[in-house]
C-alpha cells in the first residue's frame, strides 16, 4: 500500500476588494484598506487584475503565492527591475522606456487635481505621454491610466511588514 501523502496545512489569505472592513470571523483582507493605509491613495483592483491576466473573467478567483523565497525574491525582483513602456516616439522613431522607477513608484506618483492643484493630463492622454507625476481630473481617469500589479503590490506590502508571507487569493465580481 503506497504512503499517504503528508499535508501542509497553508493559511490562504483572502484579498476582497468589496468589504470595507476586516473581522476575525470572515478573514478578509480588504485590498484597497491596506493600500490606501499604506500608500495615500486608492487601488484599483479591477486594473490590476486585468494587467496581472489579461484573459481573467468575472467572478473570478486568482490564487498569488509567496510562501517560498523563490517566489517572493522573484516578485520583488520583478518589482526593483520594472521597466516602464512610455510608447512609440514618432520623432525618433523608436520605443521610449522609463528605468530607475518601479510600477509602483510610477502609480504613486499619479495624482488627482483640488482646488490646489489643477489637472495637467487630459482624460485619455496619448500612450506616448509620459505621466510621471501626471495631475488627472478625476480618480477614475488616474485608475484607468495606469494601475500596478497585484503582485508587485503583494511584494512590496510584504517588504514593508504589512502583510505575512503567504498565498493569497484574488476574488472580485463585476
Amino acid at each position: 500500500m503506497p504512503e499517504p501523502t503528508e499535508y501542509t496545512p497553508r493559511s490562504v489569505y483572502t484579498l476582497e476588494p468589496h468589504t470595507d472592513s476586516v473581522t476575525a470571523e470572515n478573514s478578509y483582507i480588504a485590498i484597497e484598506t491596506i493600500a490606501e493605509r499604506v500608500y495615500g491613495k486608492p487601488y484599483s483592483s479591477l486594473r490590476g487584475c486585468q494587467q496581472d491576466d489579461e484573459h481573467i473573467g468575472n467572478d473570478s478567483v486568482k490564487l498569488y503565492e509567496l510562501t517560498s523565497d523563490e517566489d517572493y525574491l522573484q516578485a520583488l525582483g520583478d518589482l526593483d527591475d520594472a521597466k516602464m513602456y512610455l510608447g512609440w516616439d514618432s520623432r525618433t522613431g523608436v520605443s521610449v522606456y522609463k528605468t530607475g522607477m518601479t510600477e509602483l513608484d510610477y502609480w504613486l506618483s499619479i495624482r488627482v487635481a483640488d482646488e490646489n492643484t489643477p489637472a495637467t493630463v487630459e482624460a485619455n492622454p496619448p500612450a506616448t505621454q509620459d505621466l510621471e507625476n501626471a495631475v488627472f481630473e478625476s480618480r477614475f481617469f488616474a485608475d484607468r491610466a495606469f494601475s500596478p500589479s497585484l503582485g508587485l503590490v503583494l511584494a512590496d506590502l510584504i517588504r514593508r511588514g504589512e502583510l505575512p508571507r503567504g498565498d493569497y487569493l484574488f476574488r472580485h465580481w463585476w
